[in-house]
């Protein structure tokens, strides 16, 4: 009959029960020559490791270490790829705004081009309306002075040197009273 192993025979033969006794006796004894180890304490006096003397427990903490090593590169990885991508998205966000502050300088100029091009219409219109009353107002002095018709031009030379004196504030507030 076969048995398991580490579990006795149903009828174990005395010779065997005799060096299995004396086996684990032998293993269980110290060497003469070996001190005893007390709790946390090796033989020759330094302080042992509680639980890591065996080569189980170190070939334990060696994958331990190997996989936190693992994992600690995984995460510095991540790290340096979550960095990337953040200074993308600032990058993406910082070229997003400039193209809006780009478009926003484009619309202002246009308008402010717009703006001037109708200035520049009415300020032409407003020279030529100038242009067209200077016109007149020589042909009216001149035909006055054909008739010999003396024109008063002291009220005129007093409004030029108010013009020049005045701001243009000033002189709206002027002809506003004069009305």
């Amino acid at each position: 009959m076969a048995t398991l192993p580490n579990t006795p025979d149903p009828e174990p033969e005395e010779t065997e029960e005799l060096s299995a006794v004396a086996g684990v006796e032998a293993d269980d004894e110290p060497p003469a020559d070996v001190e005893p180890e007390r709790d946390g304490e090796a033989a020759d006096g330094t302080e042992a490791e509680v639980g890591s003397d065996g080569p189980i427990e170190r070939q334990i903490e060696a994958l331990i270490d190997e996989r936190v090593a693992e994992i600690e590169r995984e995460v510095a990885s991540l790290e340096a790829e979550l960095e990337e991508l953040d200074n993308f998205a600032r990058i993406s966000l910082g070229e997003r705004y400039s193209q809006r502050i780009e478009q926003n300088v484009s619309e202002l100029s246009d308008s402010f081009t717009g703006f001037a091009e109708r200035n520049f219409q009415k300020l032409n219109s407003v020279e030529g309306r100038v242009d067209e009353m200077s016109l007149v107002l020589a042909a009216v002095v001149e035909a006055l002075d054909e008739e010999d018709i003396d024109v008063d031009f002291s009220e005129v030379r007093r409004m030029q040197e108010g013009v020049v004196d005045q701001s243009p504030a000033e002189r709206l507030t002027a002809a506003s009273r004069d009305e």
